[in-house]
């Protein structure tokens, strides 16, 4: 496993975009994953949708062939460890909940993040994102 995908890659891939299609396709080769809460976002999304069932069906296609990576005891830890240094220099981290864990995951998990928010994990140290 290769790559961590995050929500922001995940919505357009189930919108059906066809360069996002094109990126997992490509990326799948070295191996993708999502974590837990990506699963959780990306299944918000899914279940609010205007074509649930549409949806659904295309959601648990992806998932049945991507592993889901859990928040395990490692994962907590290094997202409290990043928490403390944002707090160390003046930020904010509870406004970045998800984000944090997303990032822990791809670092504990030696994965790089693939996501179209990168200004969104651009200070966390160590992380290394995949260009988009």
């Amino acid at each position: 496993m290769r790559y961590l995908i995050d929500t922001t890659v995940v919505i357009p891939y189930l919108a059906n975009d066809e360069a996002t299609i094109d990126l997992l396709r490509h990326l799948a080769g070295d191996g993708i994953a999502i974590g837990i809460l990506v699963y959780l976002e990306a299944y918000e999304g899914v279940i609010g949708h205007p074509s649930q069932a549409e949806a659904r069906r295309k959601f648990d296609a992806f998932v049945r062939d991507v592993p889901i990576l859990p928040v395990s005891t490692a994962v907590a830890r290094r997202c409290a460890e990043l928490r403390l240094l944002l707090r160390q220099q003046g930020k904010n981290p509870r406004r970045r909940g998800f984000d944090l864990v997303i990032a822990a995951t791809a670092l504990e998990h030696d994965l790089e993040l693939v996501t179209h928010n990168a200004r969104d994990y651009a200070d966390i140290p160590n992380l290394i994102r995949f260009p988009l």
